[in-house]
């Protein structure tokens, strides 16, 4: 295919998303609006304007999907990853600890929780995870594609679009960034495009010449099997359309978007949660400013001539101290009651109010939220049973949330092919370093042998006697390269995404349940609580504990030896002391023989 079919075949593409979803794209549109707090049409205002009925908004639509999303954040979930042969086990906490860094770098949580948003308004989200070379080394990216840049293959059925055949996002930029990012770029050449919608506007226009603003689409679709990438404007390619330069974990090209519906219907139209309080939040606005307006309304009944001014009659019943003026007798003018029509309307509404507050999430759910601070138990069940028709869209976000970790993996085995050193803040005591492609030399490798108090003693005498020698001998082997540690891309690893409820209470709960252990039973190690639970790093704080355990046995056993060498001392003591005092009992027995026995000779008896 030349150049310009294989434009013609992508813009294709493209008018087919446009065409094929532009009724669920207004819905979702709208479905934004009433959470943006318009709920109005302009053909409803002007007819309530010409009541002279106020136009009434009681969003109930936005505080619910804040509290949807709110319910998602206390979710609170943790990359963690498995070696998937034994030769890189000891490796697996080294990559987790990399996931971890790029999401901590690139505040990976507001990203969660913008395109949650997305997913519960207009009906899905996404974000892609692209690559720039920073100042020192490459680094790693993770951006949120904002809804009404997103496009996709509109044939897709999947809630995680498995089944797409292609994907893009609409890029505006200005001229002088297009020249700047793409030099060989003729913008003279860029003609109109061969479609317009006004979803994908920088608002108000496609193409404005005069403010020099373009619209790029950014294209992945996949072509004999293979990924391709290109950028491309109306019909000029400024980027021709190559294998996706984005490689997944086992080398291949793929696409880097990753997105997440919550609701197909039967016509492969995506929708979010707000579609089904859309009813029910018009119910209420137009029950509630009904009610008002029959309230602040009177209706009135006349025999014909008695009221000469009807509009000035209506202003005057309007007022709390009017006074009316007719000609007849009495009778000849009366009010009418609407009390029953305004209680009736807003008894609806309060019913309505009630039934929009029961769906999504359960009305016990928001109100328990009031009464202080809950145990992380306490909400988990809360969170069970309120919120137990979402689960399902929970475990797609949880899913979405997995897919963009194996893509950062992917593009850390794919670029970070050199040594590099990553900063880990979670740990307790201190900041740690974790080193990827660690190119290990002979005198390191002597001096971990030496530190390593886990080995045998004569072990690490002879890595300190072997790091002597070569030292005095300034041998060049100290400098030599024999091994690396934490080979990124050799490593081949599966990533499961760790889920947690408030994890902040939960892990006080766990430490009360641990810190009661300790003083009442002894039948369990504590280890294997720490194991068990939820507790973030827990591997660190069980080597910690490990360690403290071997130097407290290493200390203990020196003390038994200071004991026992101090229990000989003393025995050899006592003996000698005995001996002594034996020796001195036999010589005064002596003596005293004499005494009695030969008394002229006890003055010649040596003491």
């Amino acid at each position: 295919m030349d150049d310009e079919l294989t434009i013609d075949d992508r813009q294709r593409q493209v008018n087919d998303f446009l065409h094929d979803t532009e009724l669920s794209r207004l819905l979702s549109e709208r479905d934004r609006d009433y959470y943006d707090h318009k709920q109005w049409s302009d053909a409803q205002l002007a007819e309530l304007k010409k009541r002279r009925q106020a136009p009434i908004v009681v969003n109930r639509i936005k505080p619910k999907v804040e509290g949807l999303i709110g319910l998602y954040m206390l979710r609170n979930t943790d990359p963690k990853v498995y070696p998937r042969t034994q030769k890189h086990e000891d490796s697996a906490h080294a990559v987790t600890d990399a996931l971890r860094f790029v999401s901590d770098n690139q505040d990976f949580e507001s990203t969660k929780r913008d395109v949650a948003n997305d997913f519960f308004v207009e009906g899905y989200g996404g974000a892609i995870v692209e690559v720039k070379q920073g100042q020192r080394d490459i680094e790693i990216f993770i951006h949120r594609i904002p809804w009404d840049r997103i496009y996709f293959d509109p044939h897709s059925r999947e809630l995680d679009f498995d089944d797409a055949r292609y994907f893009g996002m609409m890029i505006w930029m200005g001229a002088d960034q297009i020249v700047e990012m793409f030099p060989d770029v003729d913008l003279n050449e860029i003609s109109e495009p061969k479609y317009e919608d006004e979803t994908f506007e920088d608002r108000p226009r496609w193409m404005d010449r005069a403010r020099n603003r373009y619209r790029l689409a950014y294209h992945f679709r996949i072509h004999e099997g293979v990924w391709k990438m290109s950028i491309f404007c109306g019909d000029y390619d400024v980027v021709e359309e190559i294998e996706s330069p984005f490689l997944d974990d086992e080398g291949n090209p793929t696409c880097p978007i990753e997105l997440v519906s919550a609701n197909v219907d039967r016509d492969n139209q995506r929708y979010g949660e707000v579609r089904a309080y859309i009813d029910l939040q018009d119910e209420m606005n137009h029950r509630r400013s009904k009610a008002l307006h029959l309230l602040s309304q009177r209706q009135t009944a006349a025999r014909s001539g008695a009221i000469k001014n009807i509009p000035a009659l209506k202003r005057e019943l309007a007022k709390p101290d009017g006074h009316i003026e007719y000609q007849g007798e009495k009778g000849d003018f009366e009010i009418l009651g609407t009390g029953d029509m305004a209680k009736g309307q807003f008894e609806l509404y309060q019913d309505g109010k009630s039934e929009l507050d029961a769906v999504g999430m359960n009305a016990q759910l928001a109100g328990e939220r009031q009464q202080g601070d809950l145990s992380g138990r306490a909400i988990e069940k809360l969170q069970s049973a309120g919120t137990m028709e979402l689960n399902r869209q929970y475990g797609l976000l949880n899913n979405w949330e997995k897919r963009i970790y194996k893509q950062v993996w992917a593009r850390i085995k794919q670029f970070w092919t050199e040594e590099k050193w990553i900063r880990v803040t979670d740990d307790q005591d201190s900041l740690r370093w974790v080193g990827l492609n660690h190119q290990v030399t002979m005198q390191e490798f002597l001096k971990s042998k030496i530190e390593d108090e886990a080995l045998p003693l004569q072990v690490r005498q002879e890595a300190f006697q072997a790091l002597q020698t070569l030292l005095q001998a300034q041998a060049p082997e100290l400098n030599q390269v024999i091994e690396i540690k934490n080979p990124v891309p050799e490593m081949e690893m599966d990533i499961v995404v760790d889920q947690s409820f408030d994890t902040i209470n939960v892990q006080q709960e766990q430490f009360r349940m641990i810190a009661e252990f300790a003083q009442s039973s002894k039948d369990i190690d504590v280890i294997e609580l720490i194991e068990l639970s939820d507790l973030r790093n827990k591997e660190d704080l069980i080597d910690k504990i490990e360690r403290r355990r071997q130097q407290a046995a290493q200390a203990a056993g020196n003390t038994q030896q200071l004991q026992a060498q101090e229990m000989q001392v003393n025995m050899a003591k006592t003996a000698a002391e005995t001996q002594d005092k034996q020796q001195s009992a036999f010589q005064k027995q002596i003596e005293n023989n004499l005494l009695l026995t030969q008394p002229e000779r006890v003055s010649s008896v040596a003491v």
